[in-house]
C-alpha cells in the first residue's frame, strides 16, 4: 500500500526544486508579474519600426553655410502668419491680450 507523501515535504521538495533550476518559489500563488517582466521590451522595436525623420532645423544648425536647404512648412507657416498679420488677426502685442483688456475694465 502506497503511503501519500506529506504536504510540508512536497513545499521542501518544491522549494528545493525551484532553488536548483532558478525558478522563483511562490507557495500561496500569489500574482508576482514575472510574466510580465520576462517578456522582451517593446521600446527598441517600435522605434526601428518607423523610419528616422529628417529635421531641416538640426543640418542648419550643424552646417549654417548651406542656405539652399529650406523647409516647405517652415516657409508656407511664415507665410501664413504674415498674411494673418496683415489682416490683424494675428497675436496681441505684450500686454494688450484680452487678460489686459479685461483687467481694465475693472478698475
Amino acid at each position: 500500500m502506497k503511503v501519500a507523501p506529506s504536504s510540508s515535504g512536497v513545499s521542501a521538495l518544491k522549494a528545493l526544486q525551484c532553488k536548483v533550476f532558478g525558478t522563483t518559489y511562490n507557495p500561496t500563488q500569489a500574482r508576482t508579474g514575472a510574466k510580465v517582466l520576462r517578456q522582451r521590451l517593446q521600446g527598441p522595436s517600435m522605434l526601428a519600426y518607423y523610419p528616422p525623420t529628417v529635421n531641416l532645423r538640426a543640418i542648419e544648425k550643424l552646417a549654417p553655410g548651406l542656405g539652399r536647404l529650406k523647409d516647405v512648412r517652415e516657409i508656407q507657416r511664415e507665410k501664413d502668419v504674415e498674411r494673418k498679420k496683415m489682416l490683424g488677426k494675428g497675436p496681441p502685442k505684450k500686454g494688450e491680450g484680452r487678460r489686459a483688456a479685461m483687467k481694465g475694465k475693472r478698475k
